[in-house]
């Protein structure tokens, strides 16, 4: 069933129930209106029994020509059915010609010891009569009935015009709401024909134009977004295999060119051979590198992993440690008032240990890097070779080798990864040249701080080697 179809049924529906309601709630209460006025007009016929001197009976009885017996009130009347009954709850006047009222149990009760009027419907032949019984002064009890048929005819009178409004109300509910829902779906419909032409045809330029500004407005503009990052993310993993295809033949050519000299160089002797496995070893184990870090960046296989709170310079701490002990390297840590961030353990000690790697990698062995921890920020300082100008605004791009660096083993991924990791957590890092050489590294990880900022440092503020 079409949505279309559902929205129409919907509104006709809760329409056709609203409408039913309304006539159940018209029929009762002209039908309580209609009762009132009939109680109202029996009341005020009894009253002229009920108000009669004591020992005076009502004028009218079967023996009477005239309906007559005693000096009290007539008991014809052209718009009511009388009757009168004695102590004993039996007949004792009535009026010639109309039908006799029903006497129960109650009703002999009422005439015997008095009490409360009584209502209730009657049905004589095929006729509804609403009828009361009231008790006299003198003992006995007066019962007078009213035809209550023309109120019925125009109960049903009213139903039957309700009816045919509500019918008539409820198609003309479905037709505008099938008009409105036509409107509504049709955003809906270009969507999902969109959508599907992109699925078959896999052509991500096809946005929907978007002109309007409520909730199916904001629903196509939230669909081209998704193009959009679909697009962009189809293109960087186009570049990341062009660009993976490009880096690997290197280490995979010298990897063949080595093995090819190993079976062919019987004559080798023990050096040359195990100088041959040293390059070979090496090519493997940048090969291995390589392709770590490229499953790295193009599958993110920890953002599974659950965020927590993460003390930033207790993590800070452990990735130095490790480093120190892998390296035998000085490595200076001062930490202030660290923060607090939400993040992920596992690619937080990834991007610090990438950045505290090319400190060391391409600072002298004799020199310390330093590392800082100020809030929420992390900073990594060496006295390196630093970076050209020419070549600062490339270095987070993948695959990109410096030129100072094009001649130290790595896979140019490694700040690809980190900027990649200080995005998931709402952060950012930069790199930027000291003032008596080498580079500050710095990871910004305020967007995921639970405490508030310290203040921020004075660039080169820690001592140097």
């Amino acid at each position: 069933m079409s949505l279309r179809l559902r929205l129409t049924l919907v509104v006709a529906v809760t329409f056709a129930l609203v409408v039913v309601g309304c006539t159940y709630a018209a029929h009762v209460s002209a039908s309580q209106q209609l009762r009132s006025e009939t109680d109202a007009f029996l009341i005020g016929r009894s009253a002229r029994f009920t108000n009669v001197p004591q020992g005076e009976l009502p004028r009218g009885g079967q023996d009477a020509d005239d309906g007559r017996v005693g000096s009290g009130p007539p008991l014809s009347d052209p718009d009511a059915t009388t009757q009168i009954l004695d102590a004993s709850g039996n007949v004792t006047g009535y009026q010639p010609g109309q039908p006799a009222l029903p006497v129960d149990a109650t009703d002999r009760l009422l005439a015997q010891h008095g009490g409360h009027s009584r209502f209730r419907n009657i049905t004589i032949g095929d006729d509804s009569f609403r009828m009361l019984t009231v008790a006299l002064p003198n003992h006995g009890a007066v019962q007078i009935a009213r035809s209550i048929e023309a109120d019925q005819d125009v109960l049903n009178s009213l139903d039957a015009r309700l009816l045919l409004i509500a019918l008539a109300g409820t198609v003309l509910a479905a037709s505008l709401a099938w008009f409105i829902a036509r409107r509504i779906v049709r955003p809906i419909e270009g969507l999902t024909s969109t959508a599907t032409y992109v699925a078959a045809t896999q052509d991500l330029d096809h946005p929907i134009d978007v002109n309007r500004r409520d909730e199916i407005g904001r629903l196509a503009s939230s669909f081209n977004r998704m193009l959009d990052a679909l697009r962009t993310s189809r293109e960087q993993q186009r570049r990341l295999v062009l660009d993976a295809s490009h880096e690997l033949r290197t280490p995979l050519t010298a990897l063949r060119t080595n093995i090819d000299l190993l079976r062919r160089a019987r004559t080798f002797d023990q050096d040359q051979r195990d100088e041959l496995l040293g390059e070979t070893d090496l090519e493997l184990r940048e090969l291995t590198d390589l392709v770590s870090e490229l499953v790295e960046l193009a599958t993110d296989t920890h953002t599974e992993e659950a965020e927590e709170q993460i003390d930033l310079g207790e993590l800070v701490d452990r990735v130095v440690t490790r480093q120190q002990r892998r390296t035998g390297r000085n490595v200076i840590l001062d930490t202030e008032q660290p923060a607090i961030v939400v993040g992920r353990v596992t690619l937080l000690e990834r991007a610090i240990t990438n950045l505290l790697d090319n400190a060391l990698k391409f600072s002298d062995v004799a020199t310390a890097v330093e590392v800082a921890v100020r809030g929420a920020e992390v900073e990594v300082l060496d006295r390196g070779a630093g970076i050209s100008a020419a070549d600062l605004p490339h270095v987070f791009d993948r695959f990109y080798r410096a030129t100072t660096a094009r001649g130290v083993p790595g896979s140019g991924l490694g700040l690809a990864i980190v900027e990649q990791i200080a995005q998931m957590h709402k952060g950012s890092v930069t790199l930027e040249p000291r003032d008596a050489g080498g580079i500050r590294a710095r990871l910004d990880l305020r967007g995921a701080a639970l405490t508030p900022r310290a203040p921020e440092p004075a660039h080169d503020a820690m001592p140097s080697n």
